[in-house]
């Protein structure tokens, strides 16, 4: 299973391939293929059709933006929906799409697409050759794709039509070089070299974000820059980029980072900002194997150790790294309780602004953090203190929808518990919920938050419902 958080929603793909979203649809970023007038948000993960049958249900993997998403099928499509209005969606068009559109193929790049990474208004694909191709926003030359045969002259243009960036852009040498992962920023990019390890950044260097020691903000790296291999001492084998930030994993698991936050994520201690990479810590502080991955947000990052443990630092201000503990901040990485998780190995990890969510070994999705300040999408609920625990579950991980009272700015964000039982499909079309019975985890939620999540129930995007059910819920 893979999960990936936007601004104000969640995508996730289960183990059969299928993608289910669920949160805000403002821009059309769930992709359920119905504008925000008629499905403004969607309480539950829900299921969503890619527009082609030969690719249905045949997903590896999801990555979303602030207000768009994408995803890649094992024949090495990319379909993209969500806020276009940057050129992000890379199909021409400059407008919102709330169904996903393929808009890479082997039949365009003659090479299947491995992965994809959405920033706030840029797209970047990876194909199996190697090679990266972008489409959206290129004020701060965050798509690599400057002439080089005129660096004088400046093109910040937004770039409608996905390109393919030329390899020549990453050759350290060897005049080979493939890239074998990418990740982006807000208004920078990433890239590691396929097989010699190498780490290149460009897009503007504001607060050392691309760790070659720069941090004027009125400097850019027009074209991908390598970070000399003696930086690190070994391969790079992955990254996360968010706003001035950027986090590298090494191959023998040290996490290192460059960039600037007042709320410590970076992991660093006293040091909240570093224009080159700075050594967080591998094995002797994170176990044996070190990191696996990690994911940053402006207030936060998630650190996935090989031993499956899950460390945070960060601000703790908006609830989001699983402690009770609001108005302090964790300035160097600290692991959190096993328990929370069954104590199960995490797997992965997404952050966003003010939420967090992991899955572990056993397929399960855990969710906690915050809405922003005035929106209420039936995402978040303020949950009671679960039995024998000391912690508000609002601040700690989730497994299931334990609903409450609905609130504004504290609560769990989505569930995987979809699709419902019959009886629960029945109970809440009926706004019975009642009928379930004390022990429920439904018991309690008021009849706001259970009309919410009725009418995103409504909406006929589930074809495990059956024909019969959708009726009944639609009346």
């Amino acid at each position: 299973m893979a999960v990936s958080l936007g601004c104000d929603f969640l995508v996730a793909v289960n183990s059969d391939g299928v993608v289910f979203t669920c949160g805000q649809n403002e821009s059309g970023q769930l992709g359920s293929g119905l504008s925000n007038l008629d499905f403004p948000q969607r309480a539950l993960l829900g299921p969503i059709d890619l527009n082609s049958v030969t690719d249905q249900g045949t997903v590896i993997m999801v990555n979303t933006g602030c207000e768009h998403a994408a995803c890649v099928t094992r024949k090495g499509s990319v379909y993209i929906w969500g806020n276009g209005r940057y050129a992000q969606l890379g199909g021409g068009v400059v407008r919102s799409q709330p169904i996903p559109q393929c808009v890479y193929s082997s039949a365009i790049g003659q090479s299947p697409a491995t992965m994809v990474a959405c920033g706030r208004s840029h797209t970047l694909i990876l194909t199996a050759a190697g090679h990266v191709w972008g489409c959206g926003q290129n004020f701060k030359f965050q798509l690599g794709l400057q002439s080089m045969a005129n660096p004088d002259e400046i093109d910040r243009s937004d770039v409608a039509m996905l390109t393919k960036m030329p390899p020549s852009r990453f050759d350290s040498g060897d005049g080979d070089t493939k890239i074998g992962f990418i990740a982006v920023g807000w208004s920078h990019s990433v890239a590691i070299g396929k097989h010699n390890g190498v780490l290149w950044t460009w897009g503007t260097a504001q607060g050392g974000r691309l760790g070659n020691g720069n941090a004027d903000p009125r400097q850019f790296a027009k074209v991908p820059t390598a970070i000399p291999r003696a930086t690190f001492g070994e391969d790079v084998v992955s990254a996360a980029a968010m706003d001035s930030t950027t986090m590298v994993v090494t191959a023998s698991g040290v996490l290192w980072a460059s960039g600037v936050c007042r709320w410590h994520t970076m992991g660093l201690g006293a040091t909240v900002e570093c224009h080159t990479f700075h050594r967080v810590g591998g094995d002797e502080y994170f176990g044996e194997g070190g990191v696996r991955s990690v994911t940053c947000s402006i207030y936060h990052s998630l650190i996935v150790a090989q031993n499956g443990s899950l460390w945070v630092c960060g601000s703790v201000l908006s609830n989001c790294l699983g402690h009770d503990t609001p108005g302090n901040h964790f300035p160097v990485p600290v692991r959190m309780n096993p328990a929370f998780f069954n104590n199960e190995p995490v797997i992965v990890a997404s952050a966003n602004f003010t939420r967090s969510v992991v899955v572990t070994a056993s397929g399960a999705l855990y969710t906690w953090g915050q809405e922003p300040e005035g929106s209420y999408s039936g995402l978040c609920f303020r949950i009671v203190p679960a039995p024998n625990s000391n912690y508000n579950t609002s601040l700690v991980p989730q497994r299931n929808m334990h609903t409450g009272v609905p609130h504004v700015h504290m609560g769990c964000f989505g569930v995987w518990n979809y699709p419902l039982t019959t009886e629960e499909l029945l109970a809440f079309v009926m706004c019975t919920h009642v009928r379930l019975g004390a022990l429920s985890c439904y018991a309690g939620a008021p009849r706001e938050v259970l009309e919410c999540i009725r009418i995103s129930l409504s909406v006929p995007t589930a074809p495990q419902m059956g024909r019969g059910l959708r009726n009944l819920l639609c009346i």
